[in-house]
């Protein structure tokens, strides 16, 4: 099962947690996961959106920015009632150096309500030119 817990969110006795199986992935992997919801009952989630960032120094010296945060990948997740919401990112063709950082950005719309954020960091292996 799902080993690495990386989001973790609560509001009240609601909880929401990112799991992924790994927190390093190879180039070519895809990262799946799921986002477990728990204590929903009087919560009403209209989504949730999770988006691989690629964060990387910024070298514009007239920004108030140190780094700069690049969308790499999006998923949207419609919550249909259950616990478990399962999710893949593909990455591979979109990530130019596999040097930077990067992190999994959690999002949940709560419908009349507070939005929730949250943010963990994944790497990548080293990748090597032949």
């Amino acid at each position: 099962m799902f080993k690495e817990l990386l989001t973790s969110i609560g509001f009240g006795d609601a909880k929401v947690d990112t799991l992924v199986k790994k927190t390093t992935f190879h180039p070519e992997e895809q990262i799946a996961g799921i986002v477990k919801l728990e204590n929903l009952a009087e919560q009403d989630i209209d989504r949730i959106e999770l988006i691989l960032i690629e964060r990387k120094e910024n070298t514009d010296e007239t920004s108030d920015f140190h780094t700069i945060d690049l969308p790499i990948s999006k998923v949207i997740l419609q919550h249909d009632g259950t616990e478990e919401v399962p999710f893949i990112f593909d990455t591979h063709e979109e990530i130019e150096d596999y040097n930077h950082e990067f992190y999994i950005m959690t999002h949940v719309f709560v419908d009349n309500a507070v939005d929730y954020y949250d943010e963990d960091q994944i790497y990548f292996e080293s990748v090597q030119s032949s």
